[in-house]
């Protein structure tokens, strides 16, 4: 027997570097299963399902059924994490079993995605300000035509993007896409003050500071303490909720980057290795 080999035939380097693809592929198993579960989070959380009209690609369509950012993000969420889950049942058949074959298909569906992640790390920086911009507009664009104010006293039918706004406002405290002027122009809107039916709104009552407990489900029923700053535009939230929106979506750009720093090298080292077992086929004879 040559130096070196254990009594399988394989070199204890190679038994090493088999060692090391299961392990990744388990944490590839741990990973798939985390992205399956932040994935069905997302689509549930009700702070999520709030923001869900305002994150629609069709946005200025009122009544719009496409799938928002937001439950597209959850959707590729959870299809990583099954393909996550996929590759790392695939390596450890590969790597317990020793089929080369298995070893060489991994290798391609690794490669495959990690040209993939290139290609989305690269779209996104080229594009980003684009994003932005068309964001805002489209915000700006959906309070303008379809913002028709809180519903008080069953005073006012509401729509779902309406709605939206003024949960949003109330929660994030914040005023228009960019700031309060936003609402200087609505045309679905009739301004009247539901306290007070001789004066009008400057802007909505969620634009103003609210003693309320947050909360994403709805807003309070009664916000008759705003009544002077909505009517005058005295003390309006000064910053606009596009701000605050990227602000929330960015909250957790440092975990998405620490996670997808992760991944990335789990994959690299996992191709590696796949690659070097496939080349290796003189220590499949004995397995």
């Amino acid at each position: 027997m040559a130096s070196g080999q254990g009594n399988g035939g394989m070199s204890l380097s190679m038994k090493f570097i088999r060692l090391l693809i299961i392990l990744l592929n388990l944490t590839f198993v741990i990973i798939g299963g985390l992205f399956l579960a932040i994935g069905i989070f997302v689509m549930k959380d009700p702070k999520m399902q709030q923001l869900r009209p305002l994150l629609s690609p069709d946005i200025t369509v009122k009544y719009s059924q496409s799938l928002s950012t937001i439950e597209v993000s959850a959707i590729i969420l959870i299809v990583i994490g099954g393909i996550l889950l996929a590759i790392g049942f695939l390596g450890c058949c590969g790597a317990v079993k020793g089929f080369r074959f298995l070893h060489l298909l991994y290798a391609i569906i690794i490669g495959g995605i990690i040209l993939a992640e290139i290609a989305f790390v690269v779209v996104y920086i080229v594009y980003q300000n684009r994003f932005k911009t068309e964001f805002a507009n489209k915000l700006r664009e959906s309070i303008v035509k379809y913002y028709v104010g809180p519903s008080i006293n069953n005073s006012t039918s509401v729509n779902p993007i309406s709605l939206s706004w003024d949960i949003v406002q109330f929660n994030l405290q914040c005023c228009g896409a960019v700031n309060k002027s936003d609402y200087a122009n609505t045309t679905s809107w009739n301004r009247t003050n539901p306290y007070q039916p001789t004066t009008n709104l400057t802007v909505p009552f969620t634009c103003c500071p609210l003693s309320a407990t947050k909360n994403w489900n709805g807003i309070p029923a009664n916000m008759s303490e705003a009544n002077t700053c909505a009517t005058t535009g005295v003390n309006v939230y000064s910053q606009g909720c596009y701000d605050r929106l990227i602000d929330l979506l960015f909250s957790y750009k440092n975990y998405v980057i620490i996670g997808g720093a992760i991944i990335g090298a789990v994959e690299i080292f996992a191709f590696l290795f796949a690659i070097l077992l496939f080349c290796r086929k003189d220590h499949y004879d004995s397995l």
